[in-house]
């Protein structure tokens, strides 16, 4: 090894530092000394304060291909071999030690070595002092850190990129947004944030398979990463959902013309191997500074806006708006509280009867759910029936409505009342479940009820959503005596082919119709109805019925079953009982 000056008779000790731990070598221990040196990869230095002696060990050779005589001190190592970029905060590392402005003294760098190799290195050092505390040594190492490095970078990428299409991920997005606020707010800029959601991706995937996803995803990154890189930074944060955050902007013209530009290279398709794939986009966009300066809420705001689009109809941009926060806030508030709403009993069944205006009697019951939070207060069914079935919330309810509708059935039962079958709403999640079909069966023996008691409603819509892949259960659930109406029926999804293959019991005449019962045209389709039910075989009910005069139009079409608040607004389980109770006339109803 390479001495500045004769150590061996300078320093009666040396105090060796390797890999963070410190040895103190004695004068007639250089044996153990040099096989400590050995068996291990780090350089040894050390400089006298006081007369600014310098050493070096020889095995820097190794890392920098120059030998130590090179190197006067630790300050000229980093000025001869450190890059440009790093020279100045190495030299400051070292001089905030020797100023006592740091406690220890440790920096990493990168190098060029002789050879023109790029390398990481990594200095340590420690200050001695005499008995009389004054500062005699700092001895210290040098690593070779560049495998670490590149171990290190290699993570980072891993840690901080999309593995498919090289992008930023939802991580290194939240960095990168987070100090873009920071320099916009120093600055006085605006930014926007885009956020991008590919339309119908699940059926791509489902109809060509993962790998033709895969490669649009990959390309659709390609295509918006060549047209806006200059305007910001492109992420993926999710499956098909990618971010673009524009770092300035002077007016909203200037996003719109980004969006249309975007929608203007989605019309032609994608060739994506052997076959070319058409796709659209949805975008919301929401800014800063107002929309929102907090990360988390730009990206949320701008999911809002982006669902808007999609409710729009798709392969649209919508810019963000407060009552679109208000709505989406509103639903996550109600998706929150639906959690713990049954557990917190803050369900009810509430009932509404059927009249038969021929013997003017109750000929049926629909069950009605209702919802009183104890957060929130009162919420229709329309507004958390939705949120309940996006969620899968539904089942659970489903399964609560059905037991509790039929553990007052059996009290009716018990208190020899009549009122005909009891009808209760069925999402068509409900009926997907495998054991759909033996959980109605098995509640009506729970009970005591018997099937033929029971009527499920199921909308026009979620007949044809279910008829392929649930005919069979359907037909189950009606040979094992349990009623199934069509609710809402005439709106439009309905066709003869469902009607004449499916033995449905009941048609429930949609209140659209009712509403506008004068017009000859919804004369008409009611006719065409009752003609048709009266061919089929089927019970006809006409629901939201509200006035003398719509009762007498019904009658006169041949409508003779009637649901509305004109007999009765929906009535808790203990109100309907009484009405069950005194056996009303209700001939008065019809004149």
């Amino acid at each position: 090894m390479y001495f500045c000056v004769n150590y061996h008779v300078v320093i009666s000790s040396i105090l060796l530092i390797i890999e963070g731990r410190c040895y103190i070598m004695y004068k007639y221990d250089f044996k153990t000394y040099d096989r400590a040196l050995e068996s291990v990869n780090d350089v040894i230095w050390e400089i006298n304060v006081t007369s600014n002696e310098f050493f070096l060990d020889d095995r820097i050779l190794k890392i920098t291909g120059y030998t130590p005589d090179n190197f006067t001190s630790i300050q000229n190592f980093i000025e001869k071999l450190s890059l440009e970029k790093d020279k100045i905060p190495a030299l400051v590392d070292f001089d905030n030690y020797i100023c006592s402005r740091s406690h220890f003294y440790q920096s990493s760098f990168r190098i060029k070595t002789k050879n023109a190799e790029i390398k990481w290195i990594l200095i340590k050092g420690k200050m001695f002092n005499d008995s009389n505390s004054n500062s005699t040594l700092i001895s210290g190492s040098i690593s070779d850190i560049t495998e670490i490095k590149k171990l290190q970078s290699e993570i980072s990428y891993v840690s901080n990129y999309d593995s498919l299409t090289g992008l930023p991920n939802r991580t290194f997005f939240f960095s990168m947004l987070n100090n873009s606020l920071i320099h916009a707010k120093i600055e006085n800029k605006k930014l926007a944030l885009l956020f991008i959601d590919l339309d119908n991706f699940k059926f791509i995937n489902d109809t060509n398979g993962h790998n033709y996803g895969d490669h649009l995803l990959k390309v659709f990154a390609q295509l918006i990463t060549s047209l806006f890189s200059e305007h910001g930074k492109v992420a993926r944060i999710g499956g098909d959902e990618f971010v673009l955050l524009i770092y300035d902007f002077k007016t909203l013209d200037e996003i719109q013309n980004i969006c249309n530009i975007m929608q203007h290279y989605l019309v032609s398709p994608f060739e994506i191997l052997d076959k070319w794939i058409y796709v659209t986009a949805s975008i919301g966009i929401a800014t800063f500074p107002s929309d929102s300066s907090s990360p988390s809420e730009l990206v949320n705001f701008a999911d809002f806006a982006m669902f808007q689009s999609k409710l729009r109809g798709k392969n649209k941009y919508t810019f963000f708006r407060k009552d679109i926060s208000d709505f989406y806030l509103r639903q996550s508030q109600i998706e929150n509280e639906l959690k713990n709403s049954i557990t917190n009993k803050e369900f009810s069944i509430f009932y509404q009867p059927q009249i038969n205006s021929n013997n003017n009697k109750i000929t049926g019951v629909e069950a009605l759910i209702r919802w009183k939070s104890a957060k929130l207060g009162n919420i229709a069914p329309s507004e958390f029936i939705p949120i309940a079935e996006k969620n899968g919330f539904i089942v659970k309810l489903g399964d609560w409505i059905l037991n509790k509708v039929l553990s007052d059935v059996c009290i009716w039962q018990q208190q020899k009342f009549s009122f005909g079958t009891v009808s209760i709403n069925i999402s068509p999640i409900q009926i997907k479940e495998t054991n759909f079909k033996e959980d109605l069966i098995n509640a009506c023996t729970k009970y005591k009820v018997s099937p033929n008691l029971l009527e499920i409603e199921i909308t026009e819509g979620t007949l044809i959503e279910i008829y392929d892949d649930k005919i069979e259960t359907l037909n189950d659930i009606i040979k094992s005596g349990i009623h199934i109406a069509i609710d809402d029926f005439g709106t439009g999804y309905s066709s003869l082919n469902y009607l004449t293959n499916l033995p449905v019991n009941t048609l429930k005449i949609d209140k659209s119709f009712i509403d506008n019962i004068k017009d000859d045209k919804n004369k008409a389709v009611i006719k065409s109805i009752v003609f048709l039910s009266n061919a089929l075989n089927y019970k006809i009910v006409t629901e939201g019925v509200e006035t003398k005069e719509q009762i007498d139009l019904l009658r006169d079409l041949g409508c003779n079953i009637i649901q509305g608040y004109y007999f009765s607004k929906p009535l808790p389980q203990s109100e309907f009982m009484k009405m069950l109770n005194k056996s009303k006339d209700w001939s008065e109803y019809f004149g």
